[in-house]
């Protein structure tokens, strides 16, 4: 039987209709009888006679006391007696022929009574910053439905560069590769409101988790697609440097030059500075060692007064600004050991290869075989090519990679500070981020300790001076058979 307000189909003698509780046409009677449903509808309660002050009339008999099959009929009361009404028994009661009704108003399409059915309330995310299991920190809401919640979270014990999981959340350092645990993995977590549930998306569940009455699933992805959200952050950058004799020789020709600048205003630290350089000496005594001083004098002569006072100035220079000025403060280190050479009438001269930090981007400024590096999550990348003679056949193909260590000529360079009057030099900008580490060094130890070497240490020592200490010490286990120097430069969050 179809309700002729909202069409809702209920079932065969209904007197009200189960989703809106309109009355229902009154059906045929029957000599069989029939059983009755009454539901109350508390929005539209019937006046019973007692409320109406109407004397209550004889009910017609489908109202009476319905007979069930097979028992004899009740008898009906005596009208003498007080005859007990519906309403006195807590039955609504019929209204009589003639008698007036209020109707219930109808209800919008699509709205159920709450007495059929209690809804479920949706689900309430959980607060950022919520340890979930004791391991994973809620960052952020990624999107809310009523039955599932998708939240952006971080591991506080697997790291982030090789995925050791047996960290604590309070460690510093990864006990299985030493990188600073300043960056935290990156996981999506599900909240369903069943404990058997899985998530919409079909991606596979890594574990179930539960929490304060919670269902969370861990959900499984690469590290490329649990990227943590972008947000505002500030470097700081610390700082280990060594230069050794080596084994061999007993001058050491080398000189580095570590500086960084760090003003606080306010409570915010800007700009951050840093200008780092290796000078690797040639032409011996009183000439490698000499040109490598000069080198460096004259550089940070140069940047202090081109780059470094303007930016604490706050004039906020473009990078193409940047690169320009430090490669004239290179050519201003060249006239100057070039001049002093002539004047000298030896061969000194210098490599000299230079890393200037702003802020998160790294400016590089080379000439000679002096290397650079950068080495983080993605493993140890060489940023200068060596102007080398061996180099240039490895470029051409004429020799293999390995022969940079072997070749008789691989000590040749066709390009230094002070050779010539006038000096190419190699440049470049790039993007710094926590968890990166720089490293500056001669070809004393490169050529002793190789790249394997390098990376190996990075991952065992936490601390840049550390990381220094022990490379020297490779270097000489390895021969020692030039002069080693090496800076570390760690950028870590503000």
């Amino acid at each position: 039987m179809n309700c002729p307000v909202c069409g809702t189909d209920n079932r065969e003698g209904a007197r009200f209709c189960r989703r809106c509780g309109k009355a229902l046409a009154e059906p045929p009677l029957s000599e069989e009888p029939e059983e009755a449903a009454f539901v109350e509808t508390p929005e539209a309660p019937v006046p019973t006679a007692e409320a109406s002050g109407v004397p209550p009339e004889e009910p017609p008999a489908k109202a009476r006391a319905i007979e069930e099959p097979g028992e004899e009929p009740a008898p009906e009361p005596d009208s003498s007696e007080g005859t007990e009404t519906k309403a006195e028994a807590g039955t609504p009661a019929e209204p009589g022929e003639g008698e007036e009704t209020e109707e219930a108003p109808p209800r919008p399409e699509g709205e159920v009574l709450a007495f059929w059915r209690e809804e479920a309330k949706p689900l309430a995310a959980v607060m950022p910053g919520t340890v979930i299991a004791g391991r994973y920190v809620v960052a952020e809401v990624l999107d809310a439905q009523e039955d599932e919640i998708l939240y952006l979270g971080h591991d506080l014990q697997r790291c982030w560069q090789c995925g050791f999981e047996g960290n604590a959340p309070d460690d510093a350092f990864c006990a299985q590769c030493g990188a600073a645990l300043d960056r935290k993995a990156g996981v999506r977590l599900v909240e369903v409101r069943d404990a058997e549930a899985e998530p919409r998306s079909g991606e596979q569940v890594v574990a179930r988790l539960a929490h304060e009455g919670r269902t969370l699933l861990l959900l499984a992805g690469s590290k490329a697609e649990v990227e943590a959200p972008a947000m505002p952050w500030s470097v700081c950058l610390f700082v280990g440097q060594r230069s050794d004799p080596g084994h061999v020789r007993e001058l050491n020709e080398d000189s580095l030059l570590t500086l960084t600048l760090a003003p606080t205003c306010e409570s915010r630290t800007a700009p951050l500075l840093g200008l780092f350089a290796v000078a690797d000496g040639m032409g011996g005594h009183e000439g490698g060692e000499v040109a490598s001083k000069m080198a460096l004098q004259v550089l940070s002569d140069q940047v202090l007064r081109t780059l470094v006072l303007p930016e604490l100035a706050g004039e906020v220079l473009p990078e193409e600004d940047i690169s320009l000025r430090l490669r004239q403060a290179t050519i201003a280190a060249n006239d100057a050991v070039y001049l002093a050479r002539q004047k000298a009438g030896n061969d000194m001269g210098t490599t000299l290869t230079i890393a200037f930090v702003r802020d998160d981007r790294l400016f590089l400024a080379h000439v000679g075989d002096c290397r650079a590096y950068r080495w983080n999550a993605d493993g140890l990348e060489q940023l200068t090519t060596d102007h080398s003679v061996v180099a240039s056949m490895i470029a051409s193909g004429q020799a293999t990679p390995e022969e940079i260590y072997t070749h008789p000529q691989r000590s040749i360079i066709y390009r230094c500070i002070g050779d010539k009057p006038a000096v190419e030099v190699d440049t470049g900008v790039l993007p710094l981020t926590p968890g990166d580490r720089l490293v500056l060094c001669s070809d004393g130890l490169w050529e002793m300790v190789r790249n394997e070497g390098i990376e190996d240490v990075m991952m065992q020592e936490a601390d840049p001076q550390a990381a220094c200490d022990l490379l020297v010490k490779h270097a000489n286990a390895a021969g020692g058979e030039d002069n080693i120097s090496v800076v570390v430069i760690q950028v870590e969050i503000v």
